[in-house]
């Protein structure tokens, strides 16, 4: 084959190499542009489906009131309901609309679904609150509740599915659409724990265990959703206006409102006279909780414009890249002859690097240009790309190595060191589950710091944070490496023992008793304060479930905490063991 015929035949060959690279970074361009462009509508339904859900749990509000109140004392609360069924329905409607807009077929379903469940709902409530309060049946007002409670439940679905679809559209929104989603779920729970004082301020009275219990739950729960809200915005710390919002909702909602609560808390504990309406403690309450869909809309709006400047900026860079790659390409044919003799060769060599860098072979040396011309360009971008290139693949390491420190974050609590409870849950299950299939022993010792309250209350909240990770330290010192200790919630510890009995679960949970009592804590300030706990001790029997173990604990350690404190109770199902009581 002659000289000439080979270099026509190389340079169709790199013509065609000059093409693929083209491709490629169009083709790369172009997926980012999909992305962006798929994902800024799908960021705009999730913000409508949240703001549906969010009006949805606030039609709820006016209707438990209704229930416990006359029909002639309600006249407020009847339109307070209609503008919030106006609300809800306007929001649904938004919604739907967008959905049909976006072809959603299935989703446009689940909406319309979610309309007719509402329906029926609100029909059950209106025929109840036609009647007199005496008249109403206390089962038909429980059925009516756990129906609109189910319309709520039933809608979540369509959140999770525009959840993945946002997230599937673009990965890179996955932290920042989750710290939507949770401050969403933390709207919801502050909705929920007022819930609990909706009754005992009705009707002045104090609280029931089981509203204790549940105020005590939610307000865990609270916290524990905080701290995933400010794991999942860690990536956006230099947003001054994304750290400014999530700092009002620690000060507004968790320090004020959530303040508010535990002061209704202490009253309800003891006398029940509160000295407000429910209307007044909704007054007071509400503008702390505005400040988190405040939040969860200012994450929104900056995951939406990150979609936006992603789709600009793709599309910049597709046109530059075809219009830059149109005109190398006439360059590179009119200059074909003219190069042919000076060129041939070092576009020989130059396919072979493209060959090794294409194929990820870095350690192919490039040679040094010999001339100040195009050739020698060409060979100093190769140098560029081969850095960009081994950059790119240290970037993906160092990503990697990120996201496994993350997960182990997201399993950890962030004060005690111990893990969360959602990761005790994800590893309890595991070990509730083999000794629930194969009848092995399991003991659950669930703790509570005594008096915490008034650690804070009198030393501040850093000695308090301080006396927990003291707390967590010693509860470390006296569980063994196959134990799964775990911070449960606000001073509350949890502990299981796998392959052991109640015997000598309690003689665990004694033996911590002790050390905490044993040990007095020094303060950052100088002050010494000693603490003690309570312990409910409870042995797998026949639990169906983890929840049920952990139900039968927290009895016992009820029981603990009514027995004068720093006491271990140990708890068979369906009978109490005498507890051990200090002298």
């Amino acid at each position: 084959m002659s000289l000439n015929r080979l270099f026509w035949l190389i340079s169709i060959l790199l013509m065609l190499l000059f093409l693929v690279l083209i491709g490629r970074i169009v083709s790369s361009e172009w997926s980012v542009y999909e992305r962006s462009t798929k994902s800024m509508p799908a960021i705009k339904n999730l913000q409508l489906a949240l703001l549906v859900e969010e009006k949805l749990a606030a039609e709820r509000g006016p209707v438990d009131s209704l229930l416990m109140q006359e029909a002639d004392e309600t006249a407020k609360e009847f339109a307070g309901l209609t503008s919030a069924r106006y609300a809800s329905d306007r929001a649904l409607a938004t919604l739907r609309r967008a959905l049909q807009v976006q072809a959603a077929a299935p989703l446009t379903a689940q909406a319309a679904s979610t309309e007719l469940a509402l329906a029926a709902a609100r029909k059950e409530i209106d025929l109840l609150l036609s009647r007199p309060k005496r008249q109403r049946d206390m089962a038909a007002t429980g059925a009516a509740l756990e129906t609109m409670a189910r319309v709520d439940s039933g809608f979540a679905p369509l959140i999770a599915a525009l959840s993945d679809i946002a997230v599937q559209s673009d990965a890179q929104l996955s932290d920042g659409l989750e710290g939507a989603l949770l401050a969403s779920r933390l709207h919801n729970m502050a909705g929920r724990i007022a819930a609990v004082f909706s009754a005992p301020v009705i009707m002045q009275r104090p609280l029931t265990a089981q509203e204790i219990h549940a105020f005590l739950k939610l307000s865990g729960q609270v916290e524990q959703l905080y701290s995933g809200i400010e794991l999942q915005l860690r990536p956006y710390r230099d947003r001054p206006a994304l750290m400014g919002a999530l700092d009002e909702v620690r000060k507004r909602y968790l320090g004020a409102s959530l303040g508010f609560l535990d002061q209704l808390f202490a009253i309800g504990r003891n006398s029940g006279s509160y000295g407000l309406s429910e209307r007044e403690m909704t007054v007071r309450y509400l503008p702390g909780m505005a400040a988190i869909p405040q939040l969860r809309d200012l994450v929104l709006a900056e995951m939406l414009q990150q979609a936006k400047d992603k789709n600009r900026q793709a599309t910049f860079f597709l046109l530059a890249a075809a219009g830059l790659g149109m005109i190398a390409l006439a360059i590179f044919i009119l200059l074909m002859q003219v190069i042919r003799l000076r060129v041939l060769r070092p576009v020989l060599d130059a396919t072979g690097l493209f060959v090794s860098l294409t194929g990820e072979r870095f350690d192919t040396a490039i040679p040094i240009p010999r001339h100040d011309d195009e050739i020698g360009a060409m060979m100093r971008a190769i140098h560029v790309l081969k850095t960009h290139s081994l950059a790119k693949i240290h970037l993906e390491k160092q990503r990697e190595e990120m996201i496994a420190q993350l997960q182990t974050l997201s399993d950890t609590d962030f004060l005690t060191g111990v893990l969360n409870r959602r990761a005790f849950f994800a590893q309890g299950e595991q070990q509730f589950g083999i000794a629930q299939r194969y009848r092995r022993q399991l003991t659950l010792i669930l703790m509570d710091v005594d008096h915490f309250k008034s650690v804070n209350d009198r030393y501040g909240h850093h000695a308090g944070d301080q006396v927990l990770r003291v707390v967590a330290d010693l509860c470390r010192r006296h569980h063994r490496k196959v134990d799964l200790l775990a911070r449960y919630g606000g001073e509350e510890f949890v502990l299981m023992l796998p392959e052991i009995d109640m015997s000598q679960g309690f003689a665990v949970a004694e033996k911590l008793r002790c050390a905490i009592d044993a040990c007095p804590i020094q303060l950052d300030g100088g002050a010494t304060v000693k603490v003690t706990a309570s312990f409910g001790v409870v042995t797998f029997e026949s639990d169906a479930d983890l929840e049920g173990l952990i139900r039968r604990a927290d009895q016992a350690l009820y029981k603990a905490k009514h027995s004068g404190r720093n006491v271990v109770v140990a708890a068979r199902k369906g009978e109490w063991d005498e507890p051990s009581v200090l002298a």
